[in-house]
């Protein structure tokens, strides 16, 4: 049955993640916490899905009475301004045009994606280097252009699609239950 091979799949690709970019990631994100920082979700197609899944974690789930506010958006989630862009510029301006009216240095931007590849990311990543952002992509095993781009690249040894964006979840409540159990802790 091809469930059982999936299953299988997902769980052989997640005992290769190493468990030091796990911690990394959170200490990212916390750190943007922390800091006051804005932290901007980008992806395309399930991934744009999985950024804005990760806001809804984020932005609701990691709080408890008392705990610093962590600034997350997905610039996917204005569909208005989103199809307006690619449709007047381009879709590869769809993200970067929108972060740019938000992003400051210090600022974290992560890009969900399978291919590593996708022009609208490519540009969002180009704009936060040049201001001096902080850059992480969670991409699948295909040597896409946001490795070399990011700060922090976090490559998902798999090419299948489905368990990519599998992870991207995975990582998403795994870091977010974590950081809320650490709030819990200090409140």
């Amino acid at each position: 049955m091809y469930f059982d091979d999936y299953a299988a799949m997902l769980a052989d690709t997640v005992k290769m993640i190493d468990r030091k970019d796990v911690e990394k990631l959170y200490a990212m994100i916390d750190e943007a916490r922390l800091g006051g920082q804005r932290v901007f979700m980008l992806g395309n197609g399930g991934a744009a899905a999985s950024a804005s899944h990760w806001v809804c974690d984020f932005g609701k789930g990691i709080n408890v009475p008392g705990s610093k506010r962590l600034k997350m958006a997905s610039p996917v989630d204005n569909s208005a301004i989103f199809s307006a862009l690619g449709n007047d510029f381009g879709y590869e301006t769809s993200l970067a045009y929108q972060i740019e009216n938000l992003i400051e240095p210090g600022d974290l931007v992560i890009s969900l994606s399978v291919s590593g590849s996708s022009s609208n990311l490519v540009e969002a990543h180009k704009l936060a280097n040049r201001v001096g952002a902080r850059t992480v992509c969670i991409v699948g095993d295909k040597n896409g252009t946001l490795i070399g781009m990011s700060d922090f690249p976090m490559v998902i040894k798999s090419t299948n699609y489905g368990v990519v964006e599998d992870i991207h979840m995975i990582l998403a409540h795994a870091i977010s239950q974590q950081m809320k159990r650490a709030n819990e802790q200090s409140a």
